[in-house]
């Protein structure tokens, strides 16, 4: 049971839904009494990390007695040089969630709006309750983006309107077409975060390119990151792209040194892995096609995927057959956080895993 909150915090804090992280492995160990265990909750790449950045990393500990380059100079130049854009246009942060809590530290005033989908990710909500911000929710029709809904839930006291793409948890995509329309139709007070975290996993005929937009000024922000593609969500690093000036306020609100020495040179290497990112996203395709239909025998009813997780429906409650699960030593994650109570989100693994899965809940279920 959480811990009662302090008297003397601020009103706001008692109104926030703290995130729920996936459960670890240890963890599941120690309360079920299980060794076999494989951890498909938290959407991390199964093939481990980058072995680039592994070498990177062994090669720097050395030089932990050292703070980290606060500026974050050398990733930005190569990120700089990958992306065919000035430095200045980026920002460095703690992984894409802590670029939420930048952008908003940045631009929110207590009172003024983000526009925010109904099921988009948990994090957005609670950056804007810590800034005393103001959420105009909006309904995502069959868990998908709804680009008429969001501009017309725009007022005078919007600042910021989010589009993870694709979403986390519904694994769903506001299309190029789409896309294109709500930037025809965003006034110019509104700052549209782009936050491309599975951005990797892209179909490229069908994604659409969101880099145009902050080409030519607009008040557009993206956000990637290197915890999953690259495998390195233990170190977390993420990235910004924007304009000079929306990076320029961001980062004045940044912490020092928010991005550890280790995670900035081991991104840095993971960037020249071609080939383990080839792997990987070889690796998801082809399990994702197994999930779809593994899932169909087993009668489940699923969200079509765009990025390396899928949203099942379950004739159990999320909940139930979550903890289900992991006394058969599979770890999901119930997503009844999101008022998605009937689904759990299951992240792609390896053939192994994912098969350990699929025995786990046919056992479950039937």
């Amino acid at each position: 049971m959480p811990a009662k909150l302090s008297p003397l915090c601020r009103p706001t804090v008692g109104t926030i839904t703290p995130y729920e992280p996936g459960k670890p492995i240890s963890e599941v160990q120690r309360e079920y009494g299980v060794t076999d265990v494989v951890k498909l909750a938290s959407n991390e790449n199964p093939l481990g990390p980058s072995p680039k950045a592994m070498a990177a990393v062994q090669a720097a500990i050395a030089e932990l007695n050292r703070y980290p380059d606060g500026a974050g100079y050398f990733l930005k130049e190569k990120l700089a040089l990958v992306h065919n854009v000035p430095s200045n246009w980026l920002v460095l942060g703690n992984g894409s969630t802590e670029l939420v809590e930048l952008v908003t530290e940045a631009f929110i005033n207590e009172g003024e709006e983000a526009v925010i989908g109904k099921y988009e990710f948990f994090k957005y909500r609670i950056a804007m309750q810590i800034m005393n911000g103001v959420v105009r929710w909006v309904d995502m029709p069959n868990l998908g983006y709804d680009a008429e809904a969001m501009i017309a839930a725009i007022t005078d006291r919007t600042k910021l309107l989010f589009i993870a793409n694709p979403n986390n948890p519904t694994g769903t995509l506001m299309s190029r077409d789409q896309v294109a329309w709500l930037m025809d139709h965003v006034p110019p007070h509104v700052i549209v975060i782009f936050d491309e975290a599975y951005y990797e996993y892209r179909n490229p005929e069908t994604y659409p390119d969101t880099m145009p937009y902050v080409r030519e000024g607009r008040n557009v922000v993206i956000f990637r990151t290197f915890s999953k593609a690259y495998g390195i969500a233990g170190l977390r690093t993420g990235y910004a792209i924007t304009t000079p000036e929306i990076a320029q306020a961001m980062n004045t609100v940044r912490e020092a040194f928010n991005v550890n020495s280790l995670g900035q040179i081991a991104a840095a290497a993971a960037l020249d892995d071609v080939e383990f990112l080839r792997q990987g996203i070889a690796l998801n395709s082809a399990g994702k096609s197994v999930y779809y239909r593994e899932l169909a025998k087993l009668g489940l009813e699923f969200v079509p995927t765009e990025a390396n997780f899928i949203l099942v429906k379950t004739p159990l409650p999320g909940r139930k057959l979550f903890h289900e699960l992991l006394k058969r030593g599979v770890v999901v994650r119930p997503v009844d956080g999101y008022d998605l109570a009937e689904y759990v989100r299951v992240s792609v693994g390896l053939p192994e895993e994912n098969a350990k899965f699929f025995a786990a809940i046919a056992d479950v279920l039937h």
